[in-house]
This record gives C-alpha cells, sequence and structure tokens, in this order.
C-alpha cells in the first residue's frame, strides 16, 4: 500500500520503465527469423519448409515461419495465408521464400517481401497497405495495388505474368517499370529483365510452354480463392484491345535512379563545379534535386600571363616606374674640355627608381 505524499525509492521507477519496455517489445509488429507469420492451408502430396538448414514435411494447419524457404514436388501443390490475410498458392515444382514479415494490425502497415524462386504461383494480398507488398522474382520486382495475379518463372528465370484482379506494377532491368492493370492481359520480362507490355496471351512471344503449365490455377482454382474472377476461355481465346503501356505511378521499392518506362534519358542542363578539400566534383543535373551523374573533374590550374622579355637594366610602366632620361649628355659623348665629337663612352646606368641630375 502506498502512503500519500510518501517519497518512492528509486528503485520503483527503474522497474517500472523496464516492465514498460517489455510490453511495447512484446506487442512490436516485426518478425523475428524464424517465427510464426502463417499456416499451410492445403497441403498435396509432398511440400517441405527449410529453415536453418532444417528441413521439415508440412501438413494442412502447419504454421510456416520468416526466413523459411518452402518448396513443392513436382507432383504437389500448397496454399498458405499469412497473418496479414495474404494468401499464397504454389504449383508443382514452385519454390519460395518467405523473406520479410513486418506487420501493424492496428495500422494495417508494414512490410511484406516475398521472393519467387521458381515454379508457378498465385498471388492475393491481405489486409495492409498495397503499399506494404512486394513480389521479388529473379529477374523483376512487383508492386501491387490491391491485387490478384499469378506469376509463372521459366527455367531461364524469365518471367510471365497473369493479372486477375486489380493492378500491378512490374520493374526489372534498368529500374525502368510497367504497369499491368487490364485482366485477362499477360506480361512477359525477359531473362535479361526486359520488361514487355501488356498483350493478349495468343500474341504473347516466347510462348515455349501450354498455358495450363504456366496458369494451372485458372482451370483447377485453389481452395483460397475457389471463384476466380476468369475462366480459362476468356483468357486464352480473349481479342482485348490492346492498350500503350503506362509508366508506374509509385516510386518504391526502388533502387536509386530509378527511371519510368516513359522517361526519356536523362539530359544534362546545367554544370557546376564545387571545390572540395581533397578534389574537384564536377556535378551534372538534369533536374532540381536529382543528381544525373557526379565524376571527378579535371582540376586546371591559372599560371600568371607572361610578359615579353626585357633586356637587362631597362625599366617600363609596366614594372612602376617612369621611364628615366639622361639629362647633360652630349650627343658623341663625354670629352674633356668639351661637348661631344670625342669618343663615344658608354651611357651611365641610372639608379634604380631615381633621376640624375
Amino acid at each position: 500500500m502506498l502512503i500519500p505524499n510518501m517519497p518512492l525509492p528509486r528503485s520503483f521507477g527503474i522497474m517500472s520503465g523496464i516492465a514498460f519496455c517489455l510490453v511495447v517489445s512484446s506487442t512490436a509488429p516485426f518478425a523475428a527469423s524464424g517465427e510464426k507469420i502463417g499456416s499451410a492451408v492445403s497441403i498435396v502430396n509432398t511440400v517441405t519448409g527449410n529453415y536453418a538448414k532444417q528441413k521439415r514435411g508440412l501438413a494442412a494447419g502447419d504454421n510456416v515461419r520468416q526466413d523459411e524457404l518452402v518448396e513443392v514436388s513436382a507432383d504437389s501443390l500448397g496454399e498458405f495465408r499469412l497473418d496479414d490475410d495474404t494468401k499464397l498458392a504454389l504449383g508443382p515444382g514452385a519454390r519460395l521464400l518467405l523473406d520479410k514479415f513486418v506487420y501493424d494490425s492496428d495500422k494495417k502497415a508494414g512490410s511484406i517481401v516475398v521472393n519467387l524462386v521458381k515454379g508457378t504461383f498465385r498471388f492475393m494480398t491481405g489486409l495492409a497497405t498495397k503499399s506494404t507488398y512486394v513480389v521479388r522474382t529473379p529477374t523483376a520486382a512487383i508492386t501491387v495495388r490491391g491485387t490478384i495475379f499469378d506469376v509463372f518463372i521459366l527455367p531461364d528465370n524469365s518471367t510471365w505474368l497473369l493479372l486477375h484482379e486489380g493492378a500491378i506494377e512490374v520493374r526489372g532491368a534498368g529500374n525502368v517499370c510497367r504497369v499491368l492493370d487490364r485482366p485477362g492481359h499477360v506480361m512477359r520480362v525477359t531473362s535479361t529483365g526486359s520488361v514487355g507490355v501488356p498483350i493478349n496471351w495468343q500474341r504473347l512471344p516466347g510462348r515455349t510452354f501450354p498455358f495450363d503449365t504456366a496458369f494451372p490455377f485458372v482451370g483447377r482454382p485453389p481452395q483460397i480463392d475457389p471463384t476466380p474472377q476468369l475462366t480459362r476461355l476468356a483468357i486464352v481465346d480473349a481479342a482485348n484491345v490492346e492498350q500503350r503501356a503506362q509508366a508506374c505511378t509509385t516510386l518504391a521499392p526502388v533502387v536509386p535512379g530509378m527511371r519510368r518506362a516513359s522517361s526519356p534519358p536523362p539530359r544534362p542542363r546545367d554544370r557546376l563545379r564545387k571545390s572540395n578539400r581533397d578534389r574537384d566534383v564536377e556535378v551534372v543535373r538534369a533536374k532540381p534535386g536529382r543528381v544525373v551523374n557526379e565524376k571527378p573533374a579535371r582540376v586546371v590550374k591559372k599560371s600568371p600571363p607572361k610578359r615579353p622579355p626585357q633586356r637587362p637594366g631597362r625599366r617600363t610602366e609596366a614594372d612602376g616606374f617612369p621611364i628615366g632620361i639622361a639629362i647633360g649628355i652630349g650627343i658623341g659623348g663625354f670629352r674633356p674640355g668639351g661637348r661631344g665629337m670625342g669618343p663615344r663612352s658608354p651611357m651611365p646606368q641610372m639608379p634604380r627608381g631615381r633621376f640624375s641630375r
């Protein structure tokens, strides 16, 4: 019992602070490596999870953990639900890494990163804000806008994308970004990271795999999405009007120097030099606030202007003195008792800065 106006011991404040820190840390939304971030909804045949080089078989209801590698056998299927209600379906031969999961259920915010290594997938966003999600493939990074889409990663690491609902932004090599927002259209990212334009399935270049192999969840809907938006016939036989590719409206996730698909190459406009103690830096700016190129500049040292050579003993006005004039010297030189006409004598050198009298 506390007595009014009774001073509390110093240890009471310290223990209260420790208790507060423990409460805050226990409710933090960040999931550490190996912690539960979701669970398996449906497992057909053999699906395994590998964390810290410890492999285990997965069954419906089992937890999945952050930094766990999920692998599906060639004749198997796996479906998962993450703690933010994100849903994932993995087709035969698929491999997925649950890379990062940070989610605050109160703010609907965080960071959720999933790496699709190979195979075929269906991705359905959960309750978090759409900028929270990043889906990575070997050659692209995908952000979402309230979305359902399928992904097929080919053996050469190229990627096919099929949109069912919403929109996605796809970034490839050179940070070029394009939007896929037409349900039923597909997009191709090559093995070198070149992002194509939204197109109908029949016009997709390099169709080395049949449709049902690339997108098996269209003909056989998974439990996490039992009523698909589009049928197989509507996608395969579609003749939708194809539109010009759109540039992305956001710049996340970004790599420094990201350029949108519709943006022209940067053009230098302003050049300025700023001196450093060790070097001069030349900064080329294409737009205010964005440095396009920064490189060491050649240092040019200015030397004083050269003066024409002067004969010894001769001073000019450039030296800061008037020209001295000898007075009383005969035309022919000096001769004892006379004015000139004698043998010429050399003109005496005048003192510097003074006139002779």
